[in-house]
């Protein structure tokens, strides 16, 4: 989203690929985990990702876990501050102990500890956004960011989840995955997405194409496609584990031409090359 600032300044429309409120869908637990857990989590994400404060009826309707069940999760939650009801309206809302939880995982992380110095680093060469984007969930999370001190400038926000099938990081972060796992993404995604979709890609041969170029350059390019303005170069960092990792930058289509996101891709692998490295080494 574009940084408020100044007069130049504007607000980004909440994410695609966020769930909106009421339509998060059912969703059945995977074999061989703790069902309790599963939907405990499921309520505290849901909670979280929504745009507006969420309902008992509603999430329980939702997410297709009893009222009765929800409202015990919901009332846990509230107790150790992951989650807040407004007595008026009886509906929730995130609570402050999710802000412990993120510092911790910022303070802990093997990749923001690699990827700082290289993406300030990057930020302060090219003038602009510079940040660092892992899939969580089916979606492009930021993990690190570091902001442009340019007046008009973009911003994403760290932990905000976006879609993977709108932007250069998503592309990139597509083509890094194992194929069944792409494929499952693809599908899902074609299915649940209306074709009226303005930001998202929804042909699955369209999204084949795009993600195969971005393997095959080993970068993405993309220019008004999550935020009218707004341009993004991105290249794939590495995979470790279960974490798939990409460097980007971003900033205003006055700023960043064809020609110059162009110029940017060496230094953003360059960048990219020595996060991995540093990624890789033990603690």
């Amino acid at each position: 989203m574009v940084n408020e600032q100044g007069p130049e300044s504007a607000q980004a429309p909440s994410p695609s690929g966020t769930p909106a409120a009421g339509t998060s869908g059912k969703r059945t637990p995977p074999a061989g985990t703790v069902q309790i857990v599963d939907h405990a989590l499921l309520v505290l994400k849901t909670i979280a990702e929504a745009d507006r404060p969420r309902g008992l009826r509603e999430l329980s309707r939702d997410l297709d876990i009893s009222k009765s069940s929800t409202q015990r999760i919901l009332t846990s939650l509230e107790r150790v501050g992951l989650a807040v009801v407004d007595e008026n309206s009886r509906k929730y809302v995130i609570g402050p102990a999710a802000l412990t939880l993120a510092w911790r995982h910022a303070a802990n992380s093997d990749l923001v500890s690699a990827a700082s110095e290289a993406t300030a680093r990057i930020a302060a060469s090219t003038g602009e956004t510079a940040c660092v984007s892992a899939v969580v969930d089916g979606r492009r999370v930021t993990v690190y960011e570091v902001e442009s001190s340019q007046p008009l400038r973009l911003i994403t926000g760290v932990g905000r989840p976006y879609s993977l099938f709108s932007g250069a990081t998503g592309r990139v972060l597509l083509s890094m995955l194992p194929e069944e796992h792409l494929k499952h993404l693809v599908s899902e995604h074609v299915s649940t997405t209306g074709a009226t979709d303005a930001t998202d890609a929804t042909d699955a041969t369209e999204i084949s194409h795009r993600v195969a170029a971005a393997r095959d350059q080993g970068y993405a390019f993309s220019r008004g496609e999550w935020i009218m303005g707004g341009c993004g170069v991105a290249v794939p960092i590495a995979t470790q584990g279960t974490v798939t990792a990409a460097l980007s930058i971003y900033g205003p289509e006055a700023r960043l031409a064809e020609q110059r996101m162009a110029d940017l891709v060496p230094l953003l692998q360059d960048a990219a090359a020595q996060i991995a490295i540093r990624w890789r080494q033990p603690a």
